[in-house]
């Protein structure tokens, strides 16, 4: 049995790794990543390829349909990332390792991987790569790649992610024009159950009460085939990883005199209130909203993501990630979305989306029905719309990441009039309008004056800690003396959750 698959511009033949098969273990057998966010159970709709086969050509889920001899699939996503660096690693002191001697930072997160090549003589930054986590197969979350781990998949998560880090090596080394012999060092940083299985560790135990990984982390573990020497940064407990330690390293949030916030906000909503004298976190199941999962039209961050959506002489104008047509849309664009269309009157402020008989005008015309469920369309052609339901995940999304603000700013006995700054971290946070973030309750409006991007501070911190001896010991500190807030069990928590809910009055 033999069937073509179309990749981009590369064409090739492949035979299924066993029989039956679907589409979908095909493509991972030949080292090709699409999204599967649910895992292959046929409920996300976001593994979608075009195949033509006997029947005729037609778009068609990957992990419900079959392989068929002489069949052809052809692959739709664009799944380039796009990465926001801020150079920022290059304030610490190099610690000078010799000429012609190069290391990597990595930064391995749930849906994408980011890597950065540096001269460890000079400390200097010489090329960038990234792609997705090829472990989205798997599903979008941690708690679905905790499940594939126990179900026996570990080895193959652990292969996964190494193969991953090879070709990025091999990726920054060659826009570099760099003998990949000379990578000497590696420094990886991610959530405690991304680490887990880079080391090739279950991370079952992070996954039930009380929450325990077998490792922090810390030390070097031996990837061999990626380089002679590989540093898992320090994590901070199960739920706040070495991500949040290294965004904390990157945003000097351990030196500031006042108090001040550090967010990055994804699947699992980690964030960080302190100062110089004092560090809190926590985590909050905030959901993959915010990068596009569980969203219908939902997309990660790459070209053809609707990014941006503002209000132009009352119609919305809507921006796209490499200026061409919308295919989807991305975090940024939902909460810029959601904004939208509460100042236009178009949902209420309990989430209600309105029938197109209660709005009067252009509006109107954008309101509709597919599959029996209210949407509102964002295309002409109606093929990306906003549905009801994506109006409520994205609620308990931003009220979970609210919540755990407030809880924070409460277990810290400050109030909001006292936080000098909010940092959002991460590729979302970089596109995101943090005007209409306020607006929809994403974080407590008081303090949208005082909120910025810090872009992609987990890897500037990897960087930092790859090439300077003093952001290692730093690094190690600031694990070593965060207090972890636990939220599921928070009363409090439940409290601020709740009142974040609803949508209030909006600018």
């Amino acid at each position: 049995m033999a069937v073509r698959i179309v990749n981009g511009t590369k064409l090739l033949t492949a035979e299924p790794p066993l029989a039956p098969s679907t589409i979908l273990e095909l493509l991972q057998s030949c080292d090709i990543v699409i999204p599967a966010p649910c895992g292959g159970n046929g409920t996300c709709g976001k593994c979608q390829v075009l195949v033509k086969d006997s029947s005729g050509i037609s778009t068609r889920l990957a992990c419900q349909t079959r392989v068929e001899d002489g069949m052809e699939i052809i692959i739709k996503h664009d799944l380039s990332m796009l990465v926001e660096e801020t150079g920022v690693a290059q304030r610490f002191p190099v610690t000078r390792r010799g000429a012609n001697t190069y290391g990597v930072a990595v930064d391995v997160g749930t849906t994408t991987v980011v890597c950065h090549l540096h001269d460890l003589e000079s400390g200097k930054r010489l090329a960038t790569a990234s792609c997705m986590n090829p472990q989205v197969i798997f599903g979008a979350d941690v708690i679905s790649r905790i499940s594939a781990s126990t179900d026996g998949k570990l080895t193959a998560l652990q292969d996964m992610i190494v193969s991953c880090l090879d070709s990025l090596i091999d990726d920054v080394c060659d826009t570099a024009s760099i003998d990949r012999a000379s990578v000497r060092d590696l420094v990886l940083v991610g959530n405690t159950v991304m680490e887990h299985l880079a080391a090739g560790f279950s991370p079952e135990t992070i996954g039930v009460s009380p929450f325990e990984p077998l490792s922090l982390f810390g030390e070097e573990i031996a990837l061999a085939s990626l380089c002679p020497h590989v540093y898992f940064a320090p994590a901070i407990s199960g739920y706040v990883g070495a991500d949040i330690s290294a965004g904390i390293l990157a945003t000097s949030l351990y030196q500031a005199v006042s108090p001040e916030i550090l967010i990055d906000i994804g699947t699992n909503g980690e964030m960080v209130l302190g100062n110089a004298k004092r560090l809190v976190c926590c985590a909050t199941a905030a959901g993959p909203a915010f990068e596009g999962v569980g969203i219908v039209h939902g997309m990660s961050a790459s070209r053809g993501a609707i990014s941006q959506v503002d209000v132009v002489d009352g119609e919305l104008e809507i921006e796209t990630l490499g200026g061409i047509d919308p295919i989807g849309i991305c975090g940024s664009g939902l909460v810029d979305l959601m904004s939208c269309l509460l100042k236009l009157g178009v949902v209420d402020e309990t989430g209600y989306l309105l029938d197109a008989d209660e709005l009067t005008g252009p509006l109107a015309m954008h309101l509709g029905v597919v599959d029996g469920s209210k949407v509102f369309f964002l295309t002409e052609d109606h093929e990306v719309y906003l549905t009801q339901r994506d109006i409520r995940s994205l609620q308990l999304a931003k009220a979970a990441i609210c919540g755990g603000v407030m809880t924070l700013v409460d277990a810290y006995g400050c109030t909001l009039d006292d936080i000098a700054a909010l940092k959002i971290a991460g590729g979302f946070g970089s596109h995101l309008s943090l005007a209409s973030a306020a607006n929809i309750g994403l974080f407590p409006p008081q303090l949208l004056d005082r909120a910025r991007a810090v872009g992609n501070s987990a890897g500037e911190g990897a960087s930092a800690v790859l090439i300077s001896d003093v952001a290692r010991a730093d690094i190690r500190t600031i694990a070593a003396t965060c207090d972890y807030l636990e939220l599921s069990t928070s009363s409090v928590f439940n409290g601020y959750y709740i009142d974040a809910m609803g949508f209030e009055e909006v600018r």
